[in-house]
């Protein structure tokens, strides 16, 4: 199977240009992101980021079947989500040329225009979206919302995990310890994302070099975490680096990790001889 080497965005975006444009309900497409920027030159890894606005009572045709995008070439996996105004293809061929195709209906795009940094109108017949863009501001994509509810349930979430992996361990079930371990440490890079967002203010990070000195801190992770002594290093290490997370994130947050690292080192003697 041939991979797409080099720059291929710009023979996509005119493939892709003619396919909707066939399409007499299609109203308007319009190209985002890094390849909609002219200061940005894409490479191999960039995908191609598409709004694509549908007329009222036809979204039934684009999402969430993917048999449109047949002729640019064989699907190789995907993932497709909803909110109350967009439904979004993420698509990537079997070629590795990846896109992301938000479908909005024509009433749609009145009410919620799109984010974008950056934004070209490849195609458009329609009055309504001629309005909306006139109305758009170029941004950067909002950064969720966390909630303090949201929050606190992260928190609780977490070290619930913490508990039940150091119980797991003792109970000699390093199938599901491993799991939750792991789990933990997904949960601590997730708190990192999202302080990273608040920090630059969007979600949308083209080169990830901010928050990489985190990762660094990971190095202190076991290198083979999967025995009972390593799994309980695992633990201790998420539970010293969420605790400072969440402390940054928010100033009403009160350290946790003590009475579950008084629980790792009780176990610890026990873990050792297994």
């Amino acid at each position: 199977m041939k991979i797409q080497n080099g720059p291929w965005q710009a023979q996509a975006i005119q493939d892709l240009t003619t396919l909707f444009e066939g399409h007499a309900t299609v109203r308007a497409l319009l190209l985002k992101g890094s390849c909609a920027n002219p200061t940005i030159q894409p490479d191999t890894w960039s995908d191609v980021d598409l709004t694509v606005i549908v007329a009222d009572g036809t979204l039934a045709e684009f999402f969430p079947t993917l048999d449109w995008l047949a002729p640019l070439g064989t699907v190789y996996t995907f993932n497709q989500s909803s909110n109350d105004y967009t439904n979004t293809a993420r698509v990537c061929l079997t070629d590795f040329r990846r896109f992301d195709c938000a479908f909005m209906q024509e009433s749609a795009l009145l009410a919620h225009p799109p984010h974008s940094e950056a934004l070209q109108v490849l195609f458009s017949r329609s009055p309504l979206v001629d309005e909306a863009l006139d109305r758009t501001i170029l941004r950067p994509l909002p950064v969720p919302e966390t909630t303090r509810e949201q929050f606190e349930q992260m928190c609780n979430d977490f070290w619930f995990k913490g508990m039940l992996t150091t119980s797991k361990v003792m109970r000699g079930d390093l199938l599901i310890a491993s799991h939750l371990a792991l789990e933990m440490i997904q949960d601590t890079c997730v708190l990192a994302m999202m302080l990273r967002d608040q920090a630059t203010g969007t979600s949308h990070h083209r080169a990830g070099g901010q928050g990489n000195t985190f990762i660094t801190r990971l190095d202190a992770e076991p290198p083979h975490p999967f025995s009972a002594t390593g799994i309980l290093d695992s633990v201790q290490q998420s539970s010293l680096l969420f605790d400072e997370l969440a402390a940054q994130w928010s100033p009403d947050y009160q350290p946790r990790r003590h009475p579950l690292l008084a629980w790792i080192n009780t176990a610890r003697p026990s873990s050792s001889s297994s």
